[in-house]
């Protein structure tokens, strides 16, 4: 079946259906321009192709409201080409619908922190509670280790042992639990549960997660960069299909080449998808992948807790509702049980 750009339109068209193209870092802005596509006339459905390596949390909870308040969680799907990281991952709870290409894969929610002293680089904020954890685990099979030896060994009663042993265990790990700052420990508890209480908010949406995913999400992974492909995604989200052969033209089509690197000015690219392909060529096929359309290059970005919008005119949170008896609202999503942006719970 041979799919070209009229056709394509023609059946999105046809299914009531809005395509917004979201290529690049998750921020403000890229919520900002989504917003004022918002403020254009509307079709019920929307499905928005999006590719990302993630970004700041607050602007993918907003960007993910907005779009259920203005068309309804039930008509919100996203199409996945190819990354969609960390706070991609985050907007994707808000939908009912994911469809991910063969090469798409989303990744875990646990919130990055910038490393002190690094310009760029970033740890994983669980970082710091899996060393305390592993220091809890070791220093326990230690004292057991050394009580054994002792009382056995060495004859001696359990509570001279236990004595013994627990000297021995303070004077190999005091030093190393030293180093652990509470005040660091504290916010990087309160930075992961940015993830949560947001996952939990659009999740009351969409209910779009299976049972206990978005605890997964948050700790079960072991790397921030871990790779949660269809197969894997399908433990974690009711609904995941693979692409229709209009949505495969799409993955076609916006595809990215590799998203530039942390540090890059790039912008979002955030259009309608009428809008955007009106001077493209026609899609390549999947044997022509080197005739993709140059890439619409984002910051590489993880869930970056430090992440805090520009100082611009706050929108009021809400958008029309997918049917007229509901109260109008304006395109941002509505404000009610909203978090703050500094990530704190209102």
């Amino acid at each position: 079946m041979t799919i070209d750009l009229a056709e394509c339109q023609a059946h999105f068209a046809d299914n009531d259906t809005d395509v917004v193209i979201y290529s690049g870092g998750i921020a403000r802005e890229g919520y900002d321009k989504f917003c004022r596509l918002l403020e254009k006339p509307r079709r019920k459905k929307l499905l928005m192709v999006l590719n990302t390596y993630g970004g700041d949390p607050n602007a993918g909870y907003r960007i993910a409201r907005a779009a259920i308040h203005n068309y309804g969680a039930d008509n919100f799907s996203i199409l996945i080409p190819a990354f969609c990281k960390s706070a991609g991952t985050l907007i994707c709870i808000g939908a009912t619908r994911l469809v991910m290409a063969d090469q798409a894969e989303l990744g875990p929610l646990d919130v990055q922190l910038r490393k002190q002293d690094e310009l760029f680089q970033q740890s994983s904020g669980l970082d710091i509670l899996r060393g305390v954890t592993y220091l809890q685990d070791e220093a326990l099979q230690s004292f057991k280790t050394y009580l054994i030896d002792i009382n056995g060994g060495a004859g001696l009663s359990t509570k001279i042992a236990s004595e013994i042993a627990s000297g021995l265990v303070i004077g190999l790990y005091e030093p190393l639990f030293a180093q652990v700052d509470p005040v660091k420990l504290g916010e990087m508890n309160a930075a992961l549960q940015i993830a949560r209480h947001y996952g939990e908010r659009l999740d009351s949406k969409s209910k779009s997660l299976i049972e206990h995913s978005l605890n997964k999400l948050i700790m079960g992974y072991p790397t921030h960069g871990f790779v949660i492909d269809r197969s894997e995604a399908r433990q974690l989200f009711k609904e995941v299909t693979k692409p229709n052969p209009h949505e495969q033209w799409l993955c076609n089509s916006f595809r990215n080449h590799p998203m530039s690197k942390l540090g890059s000015s790039t912008s979002a690219i955030v259009e309608a998808f009428n809008e955007i392909l009106q001077q493209q060529p026609e899609a390549p096929t999947e044997s022509q992948d080197e005739n993709v359309p140059e890439s619409f290059a984002s910051a590489e970005q993880g869930f970056d807790a430090n992440s805090r919008d520009e100082q611009q005119p706050e929108r009021t949170d809400g958008g029309s509702a997918p049917n007229d008896e509901r109260e109008q609202h304006p395109v941002g999503g509505e404000q009610d049980h909203a978090i703050p942006d500094d990530g704190q719970p209102a």
